[in-house]
């Protein structure tokens, strides 16, 4: 089984469409990415259960991705958008692609960007991203 250093993965967004245009996201952190939603459970316990809740599985559940960014600069185009896109509540297009060559798509919504302002410390922020829909990995 081959093993990979995760340093490289990239988070980029659909700057512009037809065709396609992928722009990678500057100073992006350390990020768990999902690749199968959770289902959610359905109860279907009566009172001939015996005892024990039975659950049927539902529907996939959409899922929070918190990216932070290292070095956040407002003035970034990039960095920029992202305000941009969190306050008009644009769905978007995002592409993971991992050091492994896989890629993962998936559409979202950025729920929230805020900054970091540590003393001892970089200004950072982060991104609060909802995904919507299916995440496509391949």
């Amino acid at each position: 089984m081959a093993k990979y250093p995760a340093k490289g993965t990239i988070l980029a967004y659909e700057s512009a469409t037809g065709p396609s245009v992928w722009t990678t996201i500057p100073s992006v952190g350390d990020f768990d990415m999902p690749i199968v939603l959770e289902k959610e459970s359905i109860d279907v316990t009566d009172h001939d259960s015996g005892g024990y809740e039975e659950k049927l599985s539902g529907i996939g559940t959409a899922e929070i991705i918190d990216v932070p960014i290292v070095a956040w600069d407002g003035t970034n185009t990039h960095h920029a958008a992202m305000v941009t896109r969190a306050a008009a509540d644009t769905l978007t297009n995002w592409k993971v692609t991992f050091k492994d060559t896989k890629v993962a798509t998936f559409s979202g919504r950025i729920k929230s960007v805020k900054t970091s302002n540590p003393v001892r410390g970089a200004f950072g922020g982060a991104l609060r991203i909802e995904t919507t829909g299916a995440i496509t990995y391949t």
